[in-house]
């Protein structure tokens, strides 16, 4: 008995190795480069070798008045792309529960936006809100407005632009999930909820929302993560300006590595990216198995 638990932990670990090289070479060795670029300073187009200069690319972060802004520009903007993406997403999944005439055509249009790449995104935003030939201050000027509308050369515009740019093309990923889990709730214990008198609100605060508590969960975790390592829409439509105003982190660490091409403070900053997120979204998984577990 003993011998062939062995052997079928032997078969076991040789079907999962493939795998598991594959999860080695794609995550676990870029992270350990990084980990060993952060302890040096490294410059692109320079012939020296890269030299160890222990935590100092950490300690100077701290002094970074560009990282401390890259940072909470980060969470700024994750913070309110998720909100306004899960609640309008969440609207929507429920207007297309309901069964109408014509809303299984309105799913498929409203997915659309997932399809198109996060570039061709980037660049459809930027003609929309440039301030002088976009689409959106030519429609501000028939509407009689006196001035240019400066919706990526304003530090509060130019944020929510990119939020509303964001939005587009995630919110519809959002319906689809919370869609599938309204779906996925059987039709009896609706049937049990109006038999015990509880009114539509009722129904929803007491037996919907609970049930839809994984997906919510899960839908967040990934628009939090997503949204901390957007950088297609702010490359195309702003360059981190007006003066940093959309500067968010992933964005600094370009502008370190390939801009200012010191590959080893953008090491660092990319280090500690990881772990800002890894931590969040540990926060989201454990949230997930208590309300599993619940």
């Amino acid at each position: 008995m003993a011998a062939s638990k062995r052997a079928d932990r032997r078969t076991a670990l040789l079907l999962i190795a493939p795998a598991m090289l594959v999860l080695v070479a794609i995550n676990i060795y870029p992270f350990i480069y990084a980990l060993y670029i952060s302890l040096h300073t490294f410059t692109l187009g320079r012939p020296t070798p890269p030299r160890y200069i222990g935590w100092s690319n950490y300690r100077d972060l701290l002094d970074d008045d560009r990282f401390i802004n890259s940072l909470w520009v980060s969470f700024k903007f994750v913070a309110i792309a998720a909100a306004v993406e899960f609640l309008v997403g969440f609207a929507l999944a429920f207007l297309f529960s309901a069964k109408l005439r014509g809303m299984a055509t309105l799913r498929k249009l409203a997915i659309l936006p997932i399809m198109v790449m996060p570039l061709a995104s980037g660049l459809i935003w930027f003609y929309i809100f440039n301030e002088n030939f976009g689409a959106m201050n030519w429609f501000a000027f028939l509407l009689g407005a006196p001035h240019r509308i400066p919706f990526l050369t304003d530090g509060k515009l130019a944020i929510l632009s990119l939020v509303l740019a964001d939005a587009w093309q995630w919110t519809p990923f959002v319906m689809l999930v919370m869609f599938a889990a309204l779906q996925a709730i059987p039709e009896y214990v609706y049937e049990a909820a109006k038999m015990d008198g509880l009114t539509p609100w009722q129904t929803f605060w007491r037996v919907t929302l609970p049930l839809l508590r994984s997906a919510i969960w899960v839908v967040l975790v990934l628009r939090v993560v997503d949204a901390f390592r957007m950088i297609e829409l702010i490359y195309l439509m702003t360059r981190g300006g007006p003066g940093g105003a959309t500067e968010t982190l992933s964005w600094y660490i370009y502008s370190t590595g390939f801009l200012d091409q010191d590959l080893g403070s953008a090491a660092a900053e990319a280090v500690v990216m990881i772990i800002a997120v890894s931590i969040i979204a540990q926060i989201f998984v454990r949230r997930l198995n208590y309300g599993a577990a619940t």
